[in-house]
C-alpha cells in the first residue's frame, strides 16, 4: 500500500538534555500544515591515485535535518491560556509570558531558551529531528486566516517505522481572517493588502567531535527580524513614505488578527525602518512595495505576539 502524506502528525517537544532525543506523545502534537522533512548527510570524496580512473564508495560525515510547517494564527479560545503552537515559538528562541485569564505573549529572548525534538509521523514512517532550533516568519493576507511558517534545524535524524500517533486532542478553536485589523505604521493607517513578518533568527549547529552525528545541537547566534507590506501610495503631505526612507525614521507597527476573547492575536513592533521603497500597481491604484527592518527598543521586543 502507498503511504498517505494527508495521514500525518507533527509533534514536539522541549529537550531535557541540550541535543539529546526526548520521546514523543500525542500531548505533544499540534496542528500543522504541509510538513516538510529535509535529510543531510556530508558524503566526502575519495579519488586516490592506484593506478585507474575508477572512483571509491565516499565517506559519510555530518548529519542534520530541517523540518518546516505552517500553523494557523489562532488563540486558544481562552484568554491567557497559550495557543496550541507555542512550544514552536519557544523553539525559536522567544519567551512566553502569562498574565492568567487575561494574555499570553510571546518576544524574542537572548538566552535560556531550550532545544527541541520534532518527528513528522507519516502513515507508519517516523522522520524525527533533534537537537534542534528554529526561525518563523508571519504572512497575513486580507480576507484570510494568518499563517506561521516555520523552519526546524536539527543535529541529526532518524528514519523508523512507526505507529502514527493517536488519540491527539487538537484546538478545534476557528482561525479569524485578517480582517477589520486596525493595521498601522508610524502611526498611520495604511490601505494594504498583505503584510509578511520575519523573525529573522540565524540558526547555527555546534560541531562536535564526540557527537554520532559531528553536531551537539543547533544554536540561534542573532537575529535580523524584517518584513514587507503593500500599501496604497498617498499625497506627502498625508504620510511620507519616501521622506521616513530618506531619514531613516523607526516607527511602531501594530495590527490586530480577530475580534472575539480567547482568539485575538495583537502584533506588534516598536521600531520598524523602512530599508527599501519601491513603486509598484494593484489594479492600477499606485502602491508601494515596503521591505523593512525591526529594531528593538528596550530589548527583545522587537516583535511581540499578544493573545487575549
Amino acid at each position: 500500500m502507498p503511504l498517505m502524506t494527508q495521514n500525518a502528525v507533527v509533534a514536539l517537544k522541549a529537550e531535557s538534555v541540550e541535543g539529546t532525543a526526548e520521546t514523543l506523545t500525542a500531548a505533544e502534537a499540534i496542528l500543522v500544515y504541509n510538513p516538510v522533512f529535509t535529510p543531510g548527510i556530508e558524503r566526502h570524496e575519495r579519488y586516490p591515485v592506484r593506478g585507474d580512473l575508477s572512483t571509491m564508495n565516499r565517506i559519510s560525515g555530518r548529519r542534520q535535518a530541517t523540518l518546516s510547517f505552517s500553523v494557523e494564527i489562532k488563540g486558544s479560545g481562552a484568554a491567557g491560556t497559550a495557543p496550541e503552537f507555542g512550544p514552536a515559538l519557544l523553539g525559536c528562541k522567544m519567551k512566553e509570558t502569562v498574565v492568567e485569564s487575561t494574555s499570553v505573549a510571546y518576544a524574542p529572548c537572548s538566552s535560556g531558551d531550550d532545544s527541541y525534538t520534532l518527528a513528522l509521523y507519516e502513515d507508519g514512517v517516523c522522520y524525527t529531528l533533534w537537537g534542534a532550533r528554529g526561525t518563523f516568519n508571519i504572512d497575513l493576507n486580507v480576507g484570510q486566516a494568518g499563517m506561521i511558517n516555520f523552519t526546524f534545524t536539527g543535529a541529526d535524524f532518524s528514519v523508523t517505522d512507526a505507529t502514527l500517533l493517536s488519540g491527539m486532542s487538537y484546538d478545534s478553536t476557528v482561525p479569524p481572517a485578517f480582517l477589520s485589523a486596525s493595521l498601522a505604521v508610524h502611526g498611520y493607517s495604511a490601505i494594504c493588502e498583505a503584510l509578511n513578518l520575519d523573525i529573522g533568527n540565524e540558526v547555527a549547529l555546534r560541531g562536535s567531535v564526540n557527537a554520532g552525528s559531528g553536531y551537539l545541537s543547533a544554536f540561534i547566534p542573532k537575529r535580523m527580524p524584517k518584513g514587507s507590506l503593500d500599501p496604497e501610495m498617498v499625497l506627502v503631505a498625508t504620510e511620507d513614505f519616501f521622506g521616513d526612507w530618506r531619514s531613516g525614521t523607526e516607527g511602531a507597527l501594530t495590527a490586530t488578527i480577530g475580534v472575539t476573547a480567547g482568539n485575538i492575536c495583537t502584533i506588534t513592533a516598536p521600531k520598524l525602518a523602512y530599508r527599501e521603497v519601491s513603486l509598484a500597481d494593484r489594479n492600477s491604484i499606485r502602491t508601494l512595495g515596503i521591505n523593512f527592518d525591526l529594531n528593538g527598543n528596550s530589548g527583545d521586543d522587537e516583535l511581540v505576539l499578544t493573545f487575549t
